[in-house]
């Protein structure tokens, strides 16, 4: 017996070669997006002014794959409509995975008609997790509701799926009990970036202060002063 670990290394540099592609094809549209509005004030400026993110390891970038699959996978078994579907509101950009019929959802009180559906790839652990708490995650949580802004819908939807064995947990959202903090946030986004400055680093939940997670580790200790003298420095880079 030959103990080989070619094909696992073949596989490996595909993805992260795709990955490098798109980084470096993908052009940002300077608007803030519906995925980023639970992220810090820091991270949606430094995207908008498109400073890289700390690049994503091997190991992330297939989870990050075998996520997109399963929500792909899921989608197609489902009676939906719309499916990447590009929405807007206020500026904020956004691809929603579908839009779903209400009443497929059996459920007393919902207003007729189609709702955005928001399908999310995670751990069994998380799944678990998930469960238990009995609620979505907050950023998820903003990022249907702007979709359901988008789409001028009463309800928004979320649906949790177990990549190992695609159970899945949805939840019914109201779209108007998010709508002042979502326009709070595109508030705040939209006047720090005509100060055209880098706030400091202040995290809006807990996880996002672990340099493990952090997007752009090498901001998340400066200084103000330290942070417009990089700016200066990024402007000069792009007007040369």
């Amino acid at each position: 017996m030959i103990i080989d670990n070619a094909l696992n290394k073949w596989i490996a540099d595909v993805v992260v070669d795709a990955d490098i592609k798109n980084r470096a094809e993908h052009v940002s549209s300077g608007k803030l997006s519906a995925s980023g509005l639970g992220e810090p004030l820091q991270w949606q400026i430094l995207k908008a002014l498109q400073i890289t993110e700390r690049q994503v390891d091997e190991y992330t970038l297939r989870k990050f794959q075998r996520g997109k699959d399963v929500e792909d996978r899921v989608l197609s078994w489902l009676p939906v409509s719309g499916k990447q579907e590009f929405v807007e509101y206020r500026g904020v950009v956004g691809y929603m995975d579908a839009m779903v019929d209400s009443a497929f959802w059996w459920t007393s009180g919902l207003p007729k008609g189609e709702m955005p559906l928001e399908l999310k790839s995670v751990t069994n652990a998380k799944f678990k997790r998930i469960v238990g708490q009995g609620n979505p995650d907050k950023g998820h949580i903003l990022q249907a509701c702007l979709y359901g802004l988008a789409k001028n819908s009463e309800w928004t939807s979320i649906a949790y799926v177990a990549s190992d064995d695609y159970r899945v947990q949805s939840f019914l959202v109201k779209v108007a009990d998010y709508k002042y903090e979502i326009d709070e946030i595109i508030d705040r986004f939209n006047t720090q970036l005509m100060k055209m400055q880098i706030p400091v680093f202040e995290p809006r939940e807990a996880w996002q202060a672990t340099p493990k997670y952090n997007k752009f580790p090498e901001f998340a200790t400066l200084s103000q002063e330290e942070l417009d003298k990089i700016l200066l420095e990024e402007l000069k880079k792009k007007h040369l």
